[in-house]
C-alpha cells in the first residue's frame, strides 16, 4: 500500500502520534500509515483537514482509535473514508461534507459526538454497530437526502435534535433497548408517517415536531 507523504503529526509525552494538517501533501485520496518514525498514529487531532477542498477520500490505518472534533469539517469534496477500529468520532467531525456518501466503519464504534454528521446531503443510509451506545445531539441534522437509520441495539436515549431537517427519512429502525427520544430529535422529519417504538419509551412533546406519525407500540 502507497502511503500518503508531508502530513504533519504531533507526538504526546506518552508517546503515540496524532495527525494534526495536511502540510503540504498534495493526495486527494489520503493513505494514513500505521506509524511515524515508530510512534503509533492513533488519532486524527481537532481540525486537522478542516476545509480541505482537495480531500476526496481517507483511509485510515487500524492503530487509528479517534477521530477529532471538526476534523473533517467542511471538506466539501470528501465522499469516501474506511476505518476498521475507529471508537469514538468528536462532535462535527464531518459536518458539512458535501459529498461524503461511503462511511465505513467497523464494529467498534461506540460514540458519535454532536453534530457529527449534520448537513451532509449525500448521505442516504446509515448502518451502525451494535457497539456504539451513544449519538450526540444534532448528529444527523440536516441530512436532507438521508433515507434509512438502523440504529444500534444497545442505544438507549437519542438526543435531541439527532434527525432534524431529515425530510427523506421515511425507515427507521428503533432499538428495543430505547428509553427516552428527546426534544425535536426528529423534528421536519415530513417523510416518516409510522414508526414503532418500545412501549416504555418516553416521548418528550417535540420530538416528532411537524411530522404527521402514527405511533405503533411494539
Amino acid at each position: 500500500m502507497k502511503y500518503s507523504h508531508g502530513l504533519e503529526y504531533k507526538v504526546s509525552k506518552s508517546g503515540v502520534a496524532i495527525l494534526c494538517g495536511i502540510g503540504n501533501c498534495t493526495d486527494e485520496h489520503i493513505v494514513i500509515p500505521s506509524d511515524v518514525e515508530g510512534y503509533p498514529i492513533v488519532g486524527i487531532g481537532e481540525k486537522a483537514f478542516a476545509r480541505c477542498t482537495q480531500l476526496k477520500g481517507v483511509t485510515l490505518p487500524s492503530s487509528v482509535t479517534f477521530i477529532g472534533d471538526s476534523a473533517f469539517a467542511w471538506c466539501r469534496n470528501l465522499y469516501e473514508i474506511k476505518s476498521l477500529n475507529i471508537i469514538e468520532i468528536g462532535s462535527r467531525a464531518f459536518m458539512g461534507c458535501d459529498r461524503l456518501s461511503n462511511i465505513s466503519f467497523g464494529g467498534k464504534l461506540e460514540a458519535v459526538g454532536e453534530k457529527a454528521f449534520a448537513y451532509c446531503p449525500s448521505i442516504l443510509a446509515v448502518a451502525l454497530p451494535n457497539s456504539l451506545t451513544r449519538i450526540g445531539a444534532s448528529a444527523f441534522e440536516g441530512c436532507r437526502n438521508l433515507t434509512k437509520i438502523c440504529l444500534p441495539d444497545n442505544l438507549t436515549i437519542i438526543e435531541s435534535g439527532t434527525f432534524y431537517g431529515c425530510g427523506s427519512l421515511c425507515k427507521v429502525i428503533l432499538p428495543s433497548k430505547l428509553e427516552y427520544v428527546d426534544e425535536y430529535a426528529f423534528a421536519y422529519c415530513s417523510s416518516i408517517v409510522e414508526m414503532t417504538l418500545p412501549t416504555k419509551t418516553v416521548i418528550n412533546n417535540g420530538a416528532f415536531f411537524e411530522c404527521k406519525l402514527a405511533r405503533k407500540a411494539s
